[in-house]
C-alpha cells in the first residue's frame, strides 16, 4: 500500500500527470488518453474523463450488492451482517461460525474471522482501513465516492477464502467478450487462466502465474447472462463471480481492473480489447 505521505504529496498533482507517469514506468511508453487505441488507455481515459454519477456508485459495495440483487433478483448475493466505522460496535456473538470482514470502500483488504475472534483483535487488523483508498489518490475517481465504514458478510469458503475461485467476466457493451478463472487468490499459489466465453483457452497473459486448464463451470451459461444484464448500462465493466455448488454468487463490480496496470500480452490482445470498447454499436455507451 502507498504510504500516507506520499498519497498526501501527490493530492495537488493533477490526475493526468499521475496517470501519464503511472502508464509510461508500467508499459515503458507513453499512453495515448485522447485519442486510445489499446485497452489500458481508454481505461486511463475512464479515470480521467468518465466522472459521472452513473459510474460513481461502482466502487462502494453495499450498493453494488444492492444494484446485484435488483437488477439479477435469481443471482445469489452475500447478506451485509453488519456495517458500521467502529469495531467497538460489532457483536461477534451474533455472528455465523465463520465470517469475513472488509471494507466497504476499497479493494484487497479482507480479513476472516470466527467464534473465536475478538474485537480486540479486529482493532488491529482493521487499523488504517477506513482512511481514503490509496487508490483514489491516483485517479481512480468512483472510489472517492464510496462509503468510509466496514462490512461484514458470510465466509462463503470452505477453508478461509482458499478454495474459492473466482470468475471474471469483461463486459463490453452488454457482450461478455471473455473472462479470467483466479484460484488461491489469498495463497502463494494464486494463479490465472483467461477463457473465451464458451470455454476455450486463450493466448493471453497479464502478469499472474497461469494456472493449469481448468473443467468448464457448471453455471457458466447463468454466469454469463447475469454479467451481461449487470454490465450492460456501461460502455465497459468486469463483472465478478463465484461458484458455490455449482450455484453462482454476486463478487463485485470492478470498472477499473488492477487499476489500468495490466499488461494483456500479446500487444495484439490490449489493443483487440481497445476497439471491442470503442467500437460501440449505435446508441450505447463509451
Amino acid at each position: 500500500m502507498m504510504r500516507t505521505t506520499l498519497r498526501q504529496l501527490l493530492g495537488p498533482v493533477p490526475d493526468p500527470l499521475v496517470r501519464h507517469v503511472m502508464y509510461r514506468r508500467r508499459f515503458g511508453r507513453w499512453g495515448d488518453f485522447r485519442r486510445p487505441t489499446r485497452f489500458t488507455e481508454v481505461l486511463t481515459r475512464r479515470m480521467l474523463a468518465e466522472r459521472t454519477q452513473q459510474i460513481a456508485w461502482t466502487c462502494d459495495k453495499t450498493r453494488m450488492k444492492e444494484y446485484a440483487a435488483r437488477t439479477c433478483p435469481q443471482l445469489q448475493v452475500p447478506a451485509t451482517l453488519w456495517r458500521g466505522r467502529e469495531v467497538d460496535d460489532l457483536n461477534v456473538s451474533d455472528l455465523p461460525e465463520r465470517w469475513v470482514i472488509k471494507p466497504n470502500h476499497a479493494s484487497g483488504m479482507v480479513a476472516f474471522g470466527d467464534r473465536s475472534t475478538t474485537v480486540k483483535a479486529l482493532r488491529g487488523t482493521t487499523r488504517g482501513w477506513l482512511r481514503t483508498y490509496d487508490r483514489a489518490a491516483l485517479g481512480e475517481w468512483a472510489y472517492r465516492w464510496a462509503d468510509h465504514s466496514l462490512i461484514v458478510e458470510p465466509d462463503l469458503s470452505r477453508d478461509r477464502g482458499r478454495d474459492l475461485v473466482d470468475y471474471k467476466f469483461y463486459v463490453f457493451h452488454g457482450r461478455v467478450k471473455m473472462l479470467h478463472r483466479s484460484s488461491g487468490r489469498f495463497t502463494a499459489g494464486h494463479g490465472e487462466r483467461f477463457y473465451s466465453p464458451d470455454w476455450r483457452i486463450l493466448d493471453l497473459y497479464n502478469g499472474v502465474t497461469q494456472e493449469p486448464e481448468a473443467p468448464r463451470p457448471t453455471s457458466l451459461a447463468e454466469m454469463i447472462a447475469h454479467a451481461e444484464a449487470l454490465g450492460g448500462g456501461f460502455g465497459f465493466m468486469r463483472v465478478d463471480f463465484y461458484e458455490i455448488d455449482g450455484v453462482p454468487w454476486f463478487g463485485e463490480l470492478t470498472p477499473y481492473p488492477s487499476g489500468g496496470m495490466d499488461p494483456f500480452e500479446p500487444e495484439e490482445v490490449d489493443l483487440e480489447m481497445g476497439r471491442w470498447w470503442m467500437d460501440a454499436p449505435e446508441g450505447s455507451l463509451r
